[in-house]
């Protein structure tokens, strides 16, 4: 892992945040300002993305790449659309999850933000953060919930063999 502060005032990553749907709402100052407020990392091929058991916790969208998420007991899901987001759910749960693998596939840029930025008396940029994070995890459990929600209907229609 590299991070990459010469990226941090090229146009290419700029261009890149404004077409991330999450940040179209933003000015580029604004966007500018996350990046401060973040890191660029870069990753290698094969390189795994420490998301667990680090000091506070960290929110990724990815940038350019690809990544796998490897969870025990579920099927491995691959992120490649920029803007996709993981990251530790235990920042809007205050919990850590189970033992999480992610790792790149290729040559993956990704932002990372530390819930640390989001203070007790944060600014309105800070707040602008804290409420895009938070708007994008409850996306993130709304679409998880959906999906469990049809999951257990289509079980529950095998088992019975009613809707």
């Amino acid at each position: 892992m590299q991070e990459t502060n010469y990226l941090r005032n090229n146009e290419k990553v700029l261009r890149i945040l404004r077409d991330v749907d999450q940040f179209t709402t933003f000015s580029n100052e604004d966007i500018l300002s996350f990046l401060d407020a973040g890191k660029l990392l870069e990753y290698g091929k094969g390189e795994e993305i420490k998301i667990e058991g680090q000091n506070g916790f960290h929110v990724y969208f990815l940038l350019s790449g690809e990544v796998r998420i490897e969870k025990p007991g579920e099927e491995d899901k691959i992120l490649r659309r920029t803007g996709e987001l993981f990251g530790e759910m235990g920042f809007v749960a205050d919990e850590t999850g189970g033992a999480t693998k992610v790792a790149a596939l290729r040559k993956t840029l990704v932002l990372r933000l530390d819930s640390a930025v989001i203070g007790n008396k944060p600014d309105a940029k800070e707040l602008a953060l804290g409420y895009t994070i938070y708007r994008l995890f409850c996306e993130v459990l709304a679409e998880r919930l959906r999906q469990a929600t049809e999951e257990n209907a289509r079980l529950h229609k095998q088992l019975t063999g009613r809707a």
